[in-house]
Order: C-alpha cells, then sequence, then structure tokens
C-alpha cells in the first residue's frame, strides 16, 4: 500500500496509531510465518494462494478488485492442518483490514481538516491542492474488502446489504426478497419464468413461445427482450448469451468505476456520514442499455438521431440516458462497454446531476467528460482484479508518440474553453482524443497522484454546468502552464526511459 497522503490534522483519537507502513510490515511477518508452515507441512497449493495474496508495485496506476459475495474455502484446503492455516492467513487480513478501515475513515474525514505546522513542513510531503481525501478514502476502503470481503463497515460503506451470509447490491437483495433469481443468459426472472426459459419457451409480448420461433424473428429494438441484470435495464436484439455477456461487462465496468471514481458520487460530507455509519449511498432508479443485433440494426436506429453513428462503435445517448452497442456477430470490444459505462456512470451516479439532465461540458470542459471516459480503455485484467491507467495503457502510448514525434500538444488554455461542439469541431479530432486520454493519466497517476482529487472534483464541477475556465488550475493550485510542462514532461519521461530499456 502507498501511504496516506497528508491531508490534514486531527485529534489523537482519530488519527490510527499505526501507519500503513506498519501495518504492511505486521502482515508480511504473518505472511512469512504462515508460508513456512506450508512448505514445512508440504501445502504447496496453499503456499501459492498465500504468496499471490501481495500486490505487485501499484505506482503506475490505479487497482481495481473482484470483491466476493463470501469467502470461498480453496477445494486444496481439505486437512486440519490446512484448515489451520488458511483460517490463521484469513485472521492476518482482517487484521489489517480492520487497521486500513480507520485510515480510510480518517481519509473521508479529511475535508473538515487543517493540516498542523509539523505537516505542513515536512519535508517530501506535499499536500495534495485540495483538503479532501476523498479518492483516497475510496482506494482504502477497497483494500480493506479485498482483505476482508466480509468487513461490514466496509461493506455498508460501499453500499452493500447483507442477505443470509453474502452480500449482495441492493437492487439485487430487493429481487432476492421477491423470491427472483439471477441467471447469465435471462437475468433476473421468478423461479417459474426462468423454469420455462430453461425447458425453451419465451415470453414475448404478454404469450409464451418457443425459443426455435423466437429466435427466427426479424426483431426490432421496440419488440426487444428484456434482460434485468442488478444495475441495468436492457432491451436487445442479439441472442441471449451475447446480452449476457453485455450485462455482466456492464456490471464489471460499474464496480470499476466505484473503485476508481466512487468518490465523484458522493459531496466529501456525505461520503464521511457513509463511511461513519451515518449514511448510505442514495438509491437510484435503473441504467438504461440498447443491444442491437447487427451493425446495421444500430445505425438504421441510431443515423437519425446522431448522424456520426456510423463510425462508432457504441454511444452513451444523452436525451435518452442509454448506452446503445451492438453485436456483430457476436463479440462486442470490452474496451467500448468500458468507455459507454463510464460516460453513463458519471452522467447517472450524483443525483443532482441525474436531476439536471445538462449535458455535460457543453459550454466549457468538454475534454473532461471524454477524457473520463477514454480512462476507462486502460483497464486490463489481472490475477486480483485489474489495472486503470499508466502510462503503457489505454491510448496514452498514442498520445506521447504523437507528442514527441511531431510535438503535437493542444495547450490546456484551449482545451479547457471548448464545449462540446468545438471540441469535436478539431480537424485532428484522434489526436485530440488521444491526448485527452493521456491527460486523464497524468491527473490521475503523475506526480504521486497529486492531482487526482483535483481531477475529480474538476470532473464533478463539469458535469454540473459550474466548472469554468479557471477551474482546474484552481483546483490544481497550478498554472494551466505549468500543467502543461508537468503533462509533457510525464509522457517525456516515459518515452526515455522506454528508449534507454532498448
Amino acid at each position: 500500500m502507498a501511504a496516506l497522503p497528508v491531508v490534514a490534522s486531527a485529534a489523537p483519537r482519530d488519527r490510527p496509531t499505526r501507519s500503513l507502513a506498519i501495518l504492511d510490515e505486521e502482515y508480511l511477518a504473518a505472511e512469512r510465518d504462515l508460508r513456512r508452515r506450508c512448505e514445512i507441512e508440504g501445502h504447496a497449493d496453499l503456499e501459492a494462494i498465500i504468496a499471490a495474496w501481495r500486490l505487485p508495485d501499484t505506482r503506475e496506476h490505479q487497482v481495481a478488485f473482484v470483491i466476493p459475495a463470501v469467502v470461498e474455502l480453496p477445494s486444496c484446503v481439505d486437512s486440519d492442518g490446512e484448515r489451520s492455516i488458511w483460517n490463521d492467513f484469513l485472521a492476518a487480513r482482517r487484521a489489517r483490514a480492520d487497521a486500513t478501515f480507520e485510515h480510510a475513515l480518517f481519509a473521508a474525514r479529511g475535508h473538515a481538516r487543517r493540516p498542523t505546522r509539523a505537516e505542513l513542513a515536512r519535508p517530501g510531503a506535499e499536500r495534495p491542492p485540495l483538503e479532501q481525501a476523498s479518492c483516497e478514502a475510496v482506494r482504502l476502503l477497497f483494500l480493506v474488502l479485498r482483505d476482508d470481503p466480509d468487513h461490514e463497515r466496509a461493506r455498508i460503506a460501499a453500499g452493500w446489504v447483507r442477505r443470509g451470509d453474502r452480500w449482495e447490491w441492493p437492487a439485487a437483495a430487493r429481487r432476492l426478497d421477491k423470491a427472483e433469481t439471477y441467471d447469465p443468459a435471462f437475468g433476473w426472472l421468478g423461479k417459474s419464468k426462468l423454469a420455462r426459459h430453461h425447458a425453451g419457451e419465451r415470453f414475448l409480448r404478454g404469450r409464451w413461445v418457443t425459443a426455435a420461433e423466437d429466435d427466427t424473428r426479424l426483431r426490432e429494438v421496440a419488440h426487444g427482450r428484456q434482460f434485468d441484470a442488478d444495475h441495468w435495464e436492457i432491451v436487445s436484439t442479439a441472442p441471449p448469451a451475447v446480452t449476457g455477456a453485455f450485462a455482466a461487462s456492464l456490471e464489471t465496468t460499474r464496480l470499476i468505476w466505484l473503485q476508481v471514481f466512487g468518490s465523484f458520487s458522493a459531496e466529501p460530507a456525505d461520503l464521511e456520514r457513509r463511511f461513519a455509519g451515518r449514511g448510505r449511498s442514495p438509491p437510484l432508479p435503473p441504467h438504461s442499455a440498447i443491444l442491437c443485433g447487427s451493425r446495421t440494426q444500430y445505425v438504421d436506429e441510431l443515423g437519425r438521431l446522431e448522424p456520426r453513428v456510423a463510425v462508432t462503435d457504441g454511444i452513451y445517448w444523452q436525451p435518452t440516458a442509454t448506452i446503445w452497442c451492438f453485436a456483430d456477430p457476436a463479440a462486442i470490444p470490452v474496451e467500448t462497454v468500458r468507455h459507454e459505462g463510464f460516460h453513463q456512470l458519471f452522467a447517472e451516479s450524483r443525483p443532482d446531476i441525474v436531476r439536471q439532465r445538462a449535458e455535460p461540458g457543453a459550454r466549457v470542459g468538454f475534454w473532461a467528460v471524454e477524457a473520463a471516459a477514454l480512462y476507462a480503455e486502460s483497464i486490463r485484467a489481472t490475477s486480483f482484479g485489474w489495472t486503470v491507467g499508466g502510462r503503457d495503457a489505454g491510448r496514452t502510448p498514442a498520445a506521447r508518440q504523437r507528442l514527441v514525434d511531431d510535438d503535437f500538444h493542444v495547450p490546456l488554455a484551449e482545451l479547457v474553453a471548448l464545449g462540446r461542439e468545438a471540441f469535436q469541431a478539431s480537424d485532428r479530432l484522434a489526436d485530440v482524443y488521444d491526448q485527452s486520454a493521456a491527460l486523464a493519466d497524468f491527473f490521475m497517476n503523475a506526480a504521486a497522484n497529486r492531482y487526482r482529487e483535483s481531477f475529480v472534483e474538476y470532473l464533478a464541477r463539469v458535469y454540473a454546468g459550474t466548472a469554468d475556465t479557471d477551474t482546474l488550475a484552481r483546483l490544481c493550485g497550478r498554472s494551466l502552464a505549468e500543467l502543461d510542462a508537468e503533462y509533457k514532461d510525464y509522457l517525456r519521461e516515459q518515452h526515455l526511459e522506454q528508449v534507454g530499456g532498448r
């Protein structure tokens, strides 16, 4: 774990007594003992599981984790000795999780504190320009849940609810309470309907037909199949299995977005109340998505609304708050789902923005709307979940190449002043998109994450319609020209590292 940024002072009772570095040292000491026991007793498979729990160096990017609904006992744990080691492994993780949660709570309270003179004077401890540490609080929260998926305070703060021995999202819990079941191909259905689907029937416009009859129909979007996921209502003209995979990809996108941009969805004071157990995430209606069975249908349906749709692989259509994608013939690029999913989650995850339904960035700051969605294209799967960002991921390498080869760079003073139409009128739009993606990585990951809080706050103001051309500079505590110079150095440094490594 990286050290917690110096964000503020607090009363002794609020400040965690042990640093994150000490927590890691304590855990690593326990890990060494557990692995020694495995080696002595000949439990190689269990030792490999314990060794793999350690995270790699994540300073160049963000990380997101798979958070299971319940901790499963590995199949290799089948003896008393293995169970003893496994239980001690879980205990070591729980101990670190409990202490890490106190750091998360401390970070969530950062917006209400002021730094001490000692903190301001500490060598090498640059404070982020904003007092709030909401991004850090969310990062630590999901580290807690990785170590201990059953950590009650962290689960509630993140928005889950308990059903039996499992943690579920509230929307899924409500369906379980109604005795519905989730099926990967058909979504949430009552048990009797699901049984008939498995028996080869389909419910179409109020009557049951055979699956074969349903599959041979030329289906319009207006009469597409309904697929209910945890957080999406999907209308699809694609085959059920393809629709189910699309739904799963959307749900995974939401889990990653919560870990990367979850602080966007709440004011700092509201986030603190959630972490302290005094509040919950507000309920939101399900998101909407349409999956066309072919590119032709996608273009025909959307062409009259968006003339440029033919050059897209997917779109978040702001006027109806709907993602549109297509399966042609079956595979849907995961980068497209991630990109459009991020657009939708930003637009619909803050109640104040949901109510206004204004087009974000219409007047100024549209680059940031696209930059945040382009950042989703840098997501890479790992053994523990995903990495997000990094100068070698997504479109950032292309932006670096353009900068190094032909010095292409649009100054931030120009970018922040552009609304949607002006931004998209660029004669080098593809290069501007690449630069915007690289800027997102810079603001999220450069300079030891110094600008992460500022960029997320800037996004919130762009989406709320309150940003102006000076907002980004004020939040970052740097002039736009200074940020341009730091951004160029950030990319060129990677280029020099690559050249030197050949």
